[in-house]
C-alpha cells in the first residue's frame, strides 16, 4: 500500500511540475529548458556570465586567453540557445565540439563545470532547472569554450 501511495504522489508531483499529463519531462526537454531558463535574454546573460567567469579562471587561461568577449558572446549565446532548443543557428557542429573537448585537460574540464555551476546561479534560482541545464550543456561546454578561443 505504501508503494501505491508513493507512486500516486510521484505522479501528482510530476503533473504539477509539467502542468500537463504528457510523458515528456519539462525539465529535460530541450525546448522547455530554453523556456524554463527564460528565453533569449537569460541565455544572453548566461553566455556573458560564462565568458566573464571563465576568462578570470587561471585554469582556463590557455583556452580563453585571447578571446574577445564582444565577439565571442554572441557565438556562445547562439550555441547555448541552439543546444537548449531555442531555435538559434549553432555556430559549431557536434563534431567540432567533441573534437575540441577532447583537447581539454581534466583540470580544465573541472574549471568549465565550476564555471557553469557558478554562472547558472546568476540567472536562475530554480535548482531543478540548473541541474537539467547542467546535464544538457555540461558535456559540451568545454568544447564550445575551446572553439571560441
Amino acid at each position: 500500500m505504501k508503494i501505491a501511495r508513493m507512486f500516486c504522489l510521484a505522479a501528482v508531483l510530476g503533473l504539477t511540475l509539467s502542468g500537463t499529463a504528457s510523458s515528456a519531462d519539462p525539465l529535460t526537454s530541450a525546448m522547455n529548458l530554453y523556456q524554463q531558463l527564460g528565453g533569449a535574454e537569460t541565455v544572453n546573460k548566461l553566455a556573458g556570465s560564462l565568458l566573464t567567469v571563465a576568462k578570470k579562471d587561471s585554469r582556463l587561461a590557455s583556452v580563453l586567453g585571447k578571446v574577445q568577449s564582444a565577439t565571442a558572446a554572441p557565438k556562445l549565446s547562439n550555441q547555448l540557445c541552439s543546444t537548449l532548443g531555442g531555435g538559434c543557428a549553432a555556430p559549431f557542429t557536434d563534431a567540432q565540439i567533441a573534437s575540441a573537448s577532447e583537447k581539454l585537460t581534466s583540470t580544465q574540464k573541472t574549471a568549465v563545470a565550476e564555471t557553469l555551476k557558478s554562472s547558472l546561479k546568476t540567472v536562475t534560482s530554480n535548482p531543478l532547472v540548473r541541474d537539467a541545464i547542467t546535464k544538457a550543456l555540461g558535456p559540451q561546454l568545454g568544447g564550445i569554450l575551446a572553439l571560441l578561443g
